[in-house]
């Protein structure tokens, strides 16, 4: 199978996520795409997070919709910090016989060579950068051009349209109760509100 995988902390999940592995899921003809939540993140504060059981149970409130749409604890279950290339190294020894698409934004590229391990990911996975209309494709195109210089890698580019909005500005309207049926899914919100998430 051709399984795409898109990680993230998933804090609140919102419709931009979604539309990511859906372009993704058409333009590549993906068997599969694999949502993974952020276990131990390396980017970011896991104090400030949400627990990790919610965002889960968030991700698998919203892909139950898509039926292409899978949602993976391999992150969390783990007490390694959440890098990605130990991610698709535990994946492809797991499920040797499919083949693996990584997905990413494209804002993530400008900084993809200073990941832990970037050679990895690109000799394990097709790399598929999403270009949320924030980009030139000539500039898209150099970038990769300038990684594949360092490391050889398959890396093809997703047309996706902008999605105007963010978690952290998710989150911020909540916390001052402000309307956001827009850009999240209603099981996702009813569960937020169910759980008491993201109250100032």
């Amino acid at each position: 199978m051709k399984i795409g995988i898109l990680g993230g902390s998933f804090d609140p999940i919102h419709n931009g996520h979604l539309h990511m592995a859906v372009k993704a899921h058409e333009e590549y003809e993906l068997d599969e795409v694999w949502l993974i939540p952020a276990g131990h993140s390396p980017n970011k504060d896991e104090e400030k997070m949400t627990k990790a059981k919610d965002r889960l149970a968030m991700c698998r409130l919203a892909a139950a919709f898509y039926p292409f749409l899978k949602v993976s604890d391999i992150e969390m279950i783990s007490e390694e910090r959440s890098y990605t290339y130990r991610t698709i190294q535990k994946l492809t020894e797991s499920y040797p016989d499919d083949e693996w698409y990584f997905i990413m934004g494209a804002d993530s590229l400008d900084y993809f060579d200073q990941w832990r391990h970037p050679e990895i990911i690109g000799s394990l996975a097709h790399i598929l950068v999403v270009n949320r209309d924030e980009f030139q494709d000539e500039d898209l195109k150099k970038k990769i051009a300038s990684i594949r210089q360092l490391f050889s890698a398959d890396i093809q580019i997703v047309h996706c349209e902008k999605y105007p909005i963010s978690s952290r500005e998710i989150r911020t309207k909540l916390m001052n109760e402000e309307e956001v049926s827009g850009w999240i899914s209603q099981e996702v919100l009813c569960y937020i509100k169910e759980h008491d998430l993201y109250r100032s």
